[in-house]
């Protein structure tokens, strides 16, 4: 036990010493740009002079707030006992916010961290850890003002315990493979396995020394006069799973009852709950992928100009995926050259960021298409126009330079650079990227998401998460601001375009 208690704690000083070497080498190079208003002033100042102003200048300093900020308590933490969240990015994001709420709803004060894992949808089997993609310390440090719940680190002695008894304490969660009870990591991150068609809960707690780790008690120990039962058990409250969308997808789905209805007289859809706007809040990239959107950014926009340039941001949805599905497409307009028509009326704009998966759009159809001609002429054509906007500017041709566009997500995916878990060269920073990991789309929409929360104004669709997403971040976020910028929310479709007042409606296709 001492052995492995070791073990863990040299893992955890040498993931936390290269993060600050990594950290402080950022920081001394870049000036962050903030992904929420209300908390501008809070991001720059904690992430572009706490090295200037000492008060994390030594190792010593970010420990001890990193410790402090990520350290267990003895108390119930949820877990996460699916491989990794489900679906699309904005998909799992929408489940992360149901297992949030769920803590919040039983006064669970800590999520824990290594148990949440984000899939890359085209590479099955494939995740990486929450803290790769999200700031962790940020999350933290600000929990707290919006009654949210801490992440925390995986400690045995704190969360297992074997009361009464003085056998060895069986751990409901395996630190090497981050999967809960005794859950095989070969079988459920096997890259031919559908998750949708296991119910995972079925597997807790076996073999029967992990018997004691199946239990939906979210009050462990919550209250000091209860009496425990001697033998194991746990802090660890699991949650997730069942087949099909799974629960959470369905818990979230009654998070948005409420707003099932726009007001009469102004159209405007309810606001989310108090919770989801927090998670927008605090949900902000890792600094490593702030880092290359600000970079992208200034790359595209240029520094040169005198006056600050207008950056309209698109999300067309006419990847291959959604032109065959026969639910959701209804709601969009598929074809990209009508969408570029649809902009035109659209005041001067010297930038057009595009968020889509070029992968998708300039790959080769898949098999099913070709039964569909009106379709393959579609996915051909906006192939094209896409090429042509690459080559010659939005609206340009050989003769006539039109507007430049950026597609930031993959091509600015590919430079930024993860520091390794575990540091095995003393020679310098071992890093590791999008693409070694596997889930360099995950990254990209990532990258897309909050680079298009920062454009002037937005363009998306009807029936896409991702686009539901972006309108409702972006008016909480400009709401805070008081700047009237987030009503620069804009539908297009089949039938033109319209402005968007308010969040975005729930989502109108399952």
């Amino acid at each position: 036990t001492n052995r492995r208690r070791i073990h863990i704690a040299c893992r955890t000083l040498s993931f936390l010493i290269s993060t600050y070497i990594f950290t402080v080498n950022l920081y001394s190079q870049i000036e962050l740009t903030s992904f929420n208003a209300s908390t501008s002033n809070a991001i720059k100042k904690n992430t572009t002079t706490q090295i200037k102003n000492g008060s994390t200048s030594s190792f010593n300093d970010f420990l001890i707030e990193y410790m402090k900020l990520t350290t267990p308590l003895p108390l119930p933490t949820l877990t996460y006992y699916d491989p990794h969240l489900m679906g699309g990015f904005r998909n799992q994001h929408m489940r992360f916010v149901a297992f949030v709420n769920k803590a919040v709803e039983h006064n669970i004060s800590q999520l824990l961290l290594p148990s949440l894992r984000w899939g890359d949808v085209s590479q099955p089997g494939w995740s990486v850890g929450h803290e790769v993609l999200f700031d962790v310390v940020y999350w933290n440090r600000r929990a707290g003002e919006f009654g949210l719940p801490r992440l925390v680190r995986y400690e045995a002695d704190v969360l297992e315990r074997n009361v009464g008894g003085k056998e060895e304490v069986i751990p409901c969660f395996n630190v090497s493979s981050s999967m809960y009870s005794g859950l095989n990591e070969k079988k459920w991150r096997n890259k031919g396995i559908v998750l949708r068609q296991h119910s995972l809960w079925d597997y807790l707690g076996e073999p029967s020394k992990y018997a004691h780790c199946k239990h939906q008690n979210f009050d462990v120990i919550q209250n000091s006069h209860k009496e425990i039962p001697n033998g194991p058990m746990t802090f660890l409250v699991p949650h997730g799973g069942t087949k099909a969308s799974g629960r959470l997808w369905w818990e979230y789905d009654g998070m948005q009852r409420h707003r099932s209805k726009p007001d009469e007289l102004t159209g405007k859809y309810p606001d989310h709950l108090p919770i989801e706007q927090a998670v927008y809040k605090l949900l902000i990239p890792s600094l490593p992928i702030r880092r290359a959107i600000r970079e992208s950014l200034d790359e595209a926009i240029g520094t040169s100009t005198i006056n600050k340039p207008t950056v309209v941001a698109l999300h067309p949805r006419i990847e291959h995926d959604m032109l065959l599905h026969d639910i959701c497409n209804e709601f969009m307009q598929l074809n990209l050259t009508k969408i570029f028509d649809s902009i035109r009326i659209m005041p001067k704009f010297d930038l057009l960021f595009v968020a889509v998966s070029k992968a998708l759009v300039d790959g080769k159809p898949p098999d099913k298409m070709h039964r569909y001609k009106d379709l393959m002429r579609i996915a051909l054509e906006n192939k094209i126009v896409l090429n042509q906007a690459r080559n010659y500017g939005v609206f340009g041709s050989k003769d006539q330079k039109g507007i430049p566009m950026l597609e930031s997500g993959t091509s600015t995916t590919t430079k930024i650079e993860f520091p390794v878990m575990e540091q095995r060269n003393s020679n310098g920073l071992e890093v590791v990227t999008a693409k070694s990991l596997r889930v360099t789309e995950l990254v990209a929409s990532v990258v897309n998401f909050f680079t298009a929360l920062e454009a002037d104004a937005f363009v998306g669709v009807r029936g896409s998460t991702f686009s539901q997403d972006v309108f409702s971040v972006r008016y909480y976020q400009h709401q805070d601001r008081g700047d009237g910028v987030g009503e620069n929310n804009f539908v297009v479709g089949p039938n033109g375009m319209r402005q968007l007042f308010g969040p975005a409606e729930p989502l109108p296709c399952k």
